[in-house]
């Protein structure tokens, strides 16, 4: 049975014959679920390695592009997804969002399996340093060290392989087994505690003041209350973790090579760097890539539903949360809260002129933006200049996101 079928279309102008290439490739069906389907790879410059005029997909730290019928078929598989979807998000943005900025990049080199840290001076991190698994990433360009041999590079996407962790080597936040929600709960344990504490006082020298039986009858059961209720949320605070690993998946592990929404995440990191540069990640620039994720896949869902190659959350824009200030730090970067937020707008500004809205709003922030001022005051700003109605899509807009805490 042949794995690929070779077609290669002349190009008139162009002095190399471009191939499209039928190969195996994780995608969306139309109920948002994950299966292996064939695909056309297009603007292929080889008809026996993944380089194409946009793109090149090399395994690690090499530099030669993957074979197309290298014996690993796993890693054919990677390669193909990857090269599959970087191509229909950079069509998004070339097509659908006019980016000129897109349009004349240098080919990207994408690398999977790589483990090396990244070196802002070196490129790669020494083997030694701790190899990386289950994540990806998207790192600047550098100049290189020419006295060390470490030549230039242009902008690059990192898919790291993935990594089976058990739920005792995970480092969650917030100390309770409960993520984000950990966090907040410590902070309200503690503020709850003094305010029971000043209340139970208070009910007690109401109760033994009291000569009336009746209301001391009522005043011990406050007093019950207010004790039941201040053991119920210490119960709940200490054992929230053990209770969580006790009920929860023990193993996790994240094939970023092979979730859609991941690769349309990292590409859009790349699309919006003219503006957003690649120094570190926040909260903004992590929602701003998880915005176009979302168009591209025509899904409010990002990395769910696809268990075979992610176990973690995936985020959700429709997911309900309050504001927090912890948001704002680089350990929350990529909560979905920013998402959300992003995506609220299509039902102000409307669907179709949201892609747009958005885009323009890269101009209006930077990397080191703070959502409850920069991004907040860019979006006013865009909405003064796109909106149909300005001051009243504003109002909009504010009274929206007042609902969510900010």
């Amino acid at each position: 049975m042949k794995t690929f079928l070779l077609t290669l279309l002349m190009i008139p102008g162009l002095s190399f014959a471009q191939a499209v290439v039928s190969a195996r490739a994780v995608v969306r069906d139309a109920g948002f679920n994950a299966n292996i389907k064939t695909v056309q790879l297009k603007h292929l410059s080889s008809t026996s390695r993944f380089d194409g005029e946009f793109f090149k997909i090399v395994e690690g730290k090499g530099d030669e592009a993957i074979s197309l019928t290298d014996a690993d078929k796993n890693l054919v598989l990677r390669a193909a997804t990857t090269y599959f979807h970087l191509t229909k998000a950079r069509d998004y943005f070339v097509e659908k969002l006019n980016s000129a900025y897109v349009a004349g990049l240098p080919k990207l080199v994408i690398r999977i399996e790589h483990t090396n840290q990244f070196n802002e001076l070196g490129h790669f991190a020494h083997d030694n340093l701790e190899p990386q698994f289950n994540n990806a990433l998207t790192i600047p360009a550098g100049a290189g060290i020419e006295g060390r041999g470490v030549k230039p590079w242009e902008m690059e996407i990192w898919f790291r392989p993935e990594k089976k962790i058990h739920i005792d080597d995970l480092k969650i936040k917030g100390g309770t087994g409960m993520g984000e929600w950990g966090t907040v709960l410590s902070a309200f344990r503690q503020q709850m505690h003094m305010t029971s504490l000043q209340r139970f006082l208070s009910q007690l020298v109401l109760t033994q003041t009291s000569d009336l039986p009746t209301e001391n009858v009522i005043g011990w059961e406050n007093l019950l209350r207010l004790a039941g209720t201040s053991l119920l949320l210490e119960t709940v605070y200490r054992y929230a973790d053990p209770l969580s690993k006790a009920f929860s998946r023990k193993w996790f592990w994240l094939d970023s090579a092979l979730v859609p929404e991941i690769i349309y995440h990292e590409y859009a990191h790349v699309a919006l760097s003219d503006h957003l540069v690649l120094s570190h990640s926040s909260a903004v620039i992590e929602g701003m890539a998880d915005f176009f994720a979302g168009q591209i896949a025509d899904s409010s869902k990002l990395a769910t539903n696809i268990k075979d190659h992610n176990v973690f959350n995936g985020k959700k824009a429709t997911r309900k949360q309050q504001y927090s200030v912890q948001f704002e730090t680089s350990d929350y970067a990529n909560s979905d809260f920013v998402f959300g937020m992003l995506w609220d707008l299509r039902t102000i500004v409307g669907e179709a002129p949201a892609p747009e809205f958005v885009y323009n709003l890269r101009q209006k922030i930077d990397t080191n933006s703070t959502i409850r001022k920069q991004l907040i005051e860019g979006i006013l700003d865009t909405c003064e200049e796109q909106c149909a109605q300005p001051f009243v899509d504003k109002l909009k807009i504010l009274q929206r996101y007042n609902a969510r805490g900010i």
